[in-house]
């Protein structure tokens, strides 16, 4: 990528978050005030790499320049599904952590009883936004929000795989996969699917756009376990240390090899942008840089 590529990579990616961040204050904004509102403006707010968000937009533009004003109402449903998934990663009955997005979780900071019904207000508002896109043909609204709503089931499964730590002694590494995959990978996946089929691919294209989604989502993912161990909490903006006890991708590869296995993720996923043109170069990117992200 040449100085003026970079360049436009860099603004395109502050573009989306901050038409991320506008969109989901207005959102908030019209909710009936409460402390469990207050719980999701902490969550949603003011931090993140919009990472889901701009892999939305990213795959709407291979089918439409106009895919940030038609695919924003998705890719904002996709990063509430995110913090509502944040949420209960960082309980104490989950990881316990101290630290998210650069400031302290929130059930350090508002009641419990806010806290606990914070995940189902950011989900359920997650679907109100994404059905109430006027930009997007119906159908296409609806396959999104049906997409999300299966998404959501499948991290459910991968983090009751994750907390548990039931992986077989003759296939662990299979099984760590299929846990990274469904608890982490297939929201990208959706997020890129959701955000090609907004902006008018055929099913065909919109598997492949999802399945790019999906090795750059398997990519970050190791380079976050590398980073858990690798990177000091002020660099990721999070508690690290939290994959104490876990068996990771660190445990089965070694920090260098983890890394080498997230390049072979991301070669995977660039091949399936082959023969889309210069239209998919942005979702190119991000898949490129996903291996080197730290948080």
């Amino acid at each position: 990528m040449d100085t003026r590529e970079r360049t436009d990579f860099v603004a395109d990616k502050a573009e989306v978050r901050r038409a991320v961040e506008e969109f989901l204050e207005r959102t908030f904004l019209g909710l009936e005030p409460s402390a469990v509102v207050d719980c999701a403006r902490y969550v949603a707010l003011g931090g993140g790499h919009r990472w889901r968000a701009i892999v939305a937009v990213a795959a709407g533009r291979v089918f439409d320049e106009d895919a940030m004003a038609i695919g924003l109402p998705g890719a904002c449903a996709v990063e509430l599904a995110h913090a509502a998934s944040l949420v209960l990663d960082d309980l104490p009955s989950m990881d316990d952590a101290q630290m998210r997005r650069g400031k302290p979780c929130v059930h350090l900071v508002f009641p419990r009883w806010a806290v606990d019904m914070t995940p189902v207000l950011l989900l359920t508002t997650a679907y109100a936004v994404s059905l109430a896109n006027e930009r997007a043909a119906h159908e296409a609204r609806i396959t999104s929000a049906l997409l999300l709503s299966r998404t959501g089931q499948s991290m459910i499964s991968g983090q009751a795989r994750d907390v548990t730590q039931i992986f077989p002694e003759d296939a662990p590494e299979r099984r760590l996969l299929e846990c990274y995959t469904l608890k982490s990978g297939l929201l990208y996946a959706a997020a890129a699917k959701a955000g090609a089929i907004l902006c008018g691919a055929d099913e065909d294209d919109a598997e492949k756009i999802g399945r790019a989604g999906l090795n750059l989502g398997l990519s970050y993912q190791l380079m976050d376990d590398v980073a858990d161990v690798a990177a000091s909490t002020a660099e990721v903006g999070k508690t690290t240390g939290r994959d104490a006890g876990k068996w990771t991708a660190v445990d089965w590869l070694g920090v260098e090899g983890a890394r080498r296995e997230a390049d072979r993720f991301r070669d995977r996923g660039l091949a399936e942008l082959d023969g889309f043109g210069p239209r998919a170069d942005f979702l190119r990117s991000l898949v490129m840089e996903a291996s080197y992200a730290r948080s």
